[in-house]
């Protein structure tokens, strides 16, 4: 399993930066299609730290780990304790807010929230399309220990 991490100040800035430190992380560990959903869903995600910490001068982080088969988990760290995203109702077309995580949503294999000691973590995963089906590590895993926030450093 292969992990990287940065740390992002919560500045619209920090939106493209978080793109291409993903972008750059996953490199060639990744089928070219998911590419774009990973860039997709780390602008979504990143952008909804910035907008939920923002004020607080709190930074963010982006983490990112592939595994052999080339599978994907996105993490957004962030230290906003409420209660996670809103997924807006695909049906609502006059919603203002959740769109970005209904793309994350259709994206994505998965995706949840997580507490974590400082904060929240928002995470997705990307399975490989080749490998998917036959591996088990494709799978996400499962359970708060599966999951857990990082660190404060």
């Amino acid at each position: 399993m292969y992990h990287l991490q940065r740390t992002f100040d919560p500045i619209p800035q920090s939106v493209g930066h978080a793109r291409g430190f993903v972008t750059s992380a996953i490199g060639c560990h990744v089928d070219t299609p998911r590419c774009d959903d990973i860039r997709s869903c780390v602008s979504e995600l990143a952008s909804n730290a910035i907008l939920h910490t923002g004020g607080s001068g709190n930074p963010f982080v982006v983490r990112v780990s592939t595994d052999q088969h080339g599978c994907v988990r996105l993490e957004v760290h962030d230290q906003a304790r409420d209660t996670g995203p809103v997924l807006a109702d695909h049906q609502d077309t006059d919603a203002t807010e959740g769109r970005g995580m209904l793309i994350v949503q259709l994206l994505s294999d998965d995706w949840g929230v997580d507490p974590s000691p400082t904060g929240k973590v928002v995470w997705s995963h990307f399975a490989s399309a080749a490998q998917a089906a036959e591996h088990a590590a494709c799978k996400p895993p499962t359970g708060p220990a599966a999951r857990p926030g990082l660190p404060t450093t």
